[in-house]
């Protein structure tokens, strides 16, 4: 058997056969969805639980834009520690913490005011113009529910309140996200 065959199988054996396993419980396994609200974020998240009460998530988010010579683009990551109450029901509440760091571009006649807080969603165009580039860093309480229609998909919605750095600022963030449980 050759090496580039036995490496395809044991990718596919990593792929498949956590699929093919049935969930023990509610929010068993790695998560991985993204957010529903507000629409055109671009943000992939991947979850997963340790232990019964503690779970951790990354989410990288991607978003262009382009209209009449302005253009902008702006990417994101974050990771963050989410505690549950540790029961097995299909309504979960979780409180917890992010930090994410963003980036944004624009040019041309207006750009793009980013707010790290775009890697759970939102969008902040301004009307200023020329060539604007800035990293930002934000630190951002949440508390929300997660709630499983099936042992293998989940809806969650939350609310946070974040601290940016780099221009700094306050915010608020909502969001409603969705999961698929592998």
């Amino acid at each position: 058997m050759s090496f580039r065959t036995l490496t395809g199988l044991v990718l596919l054996s990593v792929l498949v056969f956590p699929l093919l396993a049935a969930a023990g419980s509610y929010g068993d396994g790695f998560a991985v969805g993204g957010i529903l609200l507000p629409s055109g974020s671009g943000t992939i998240i991947g979850k997963t639980r340790l232990g019964d009460n503690m779970a951790l998530e990354v989410a990288l988010s991607l978003s262009t834009w382009s209209d009449s010579g302005n253009s902008s683009s702006d990417i994101g990551i974050g990771a963050g520690v989410l505690f549950t109450n540790g029961t097995d029901s299909q309504f979960q509440p979780y409180w917890g913490g992010r930090v994410s760091i963003g980036h944004t571009s624009g040019g041309m006649g207006g750009g793009y005011d980013f707010d790290p807080s775009d890697w759970r969603g939102g969008d902040d165009r301004d009307d200023g113009g020329g060539d604007d580039s800035h990293t930002s860093f934000g630190v951002i309480g949440v508390f929300g529910a997660e709630y499983f229609i099936t042992k293998h998909l989940s809806v969650e919605g939350e609310v946070g309140l974040g601290m940016y750095f780099g221009s700094f600022s306050l915010a608020t963030e909502t969001a409603l996200a969705g999961f698929i449980y592998l």
